[in-house]
């Protein structure tokens, strides 16, 4: 899917597969009171290969022209499941729209206070339909 951004005067490319996952972040984000707008942002998605050893995803950004850049692993996309793909998407977009860092806070039982965990195991990550609410809750806070 190709979309034009006139602020930015560039084309937006996100791989149909991702754009809805992108829809729903800019929902859930107004859902809490932000207004999102990815298109206006320039950031594109899109589905490659990526060598470095269990990354599934990433957000790039280009140092010449500033165009952010959500790339996924094609591997882990064609088995995950939707809200694996809804998680790594999110987390993502997390660094490219809203600025966080990672964040490894635990609770009391070692799991992950933020899906903005850096995956080294340093605490758990529970995300699931039961837990989604809250996890986005401290996504867009």
């Amino acid at each position: 899917m190709l979309s034009t951004s006139c602020q930015k005067e560039q084309v937006v490319l996100v791989d149909t597969t991702i754009q809805p996952y992108f829809d729903l972040f800019e929902k859930e984000g107004e859902a809490r009171g932000r207004t999102i707008d990815l298109s206006a942002e320039g950031i594109q998605g899109i589905l490659t290969t990526l060598e470095e050893g269990n990354v599934q995803g990433q957000c790039a950004v280009n140092n010449t022209t500033g165009i952010k850049t959500i790339r996924v692993d094609q591997t882990f996309w064609n088995t995950a499941s939707n809200l694996e793909k809804e998680f790594l998407i999110f987390h993502e977009l997390g660094h490219c729209y809203l600025d966080r860092r990672h964040l490894d806070e635990t609770d009391s039982r070692g799991n992950c206070n933020s899906m903005m965990y850096t995956g080294n195991n340093v605490c758990k990550m529970r995300y699931t339909s039961s837990t989604r609410s809250t996890y986005l809750d401290e996504l867009f806070q």
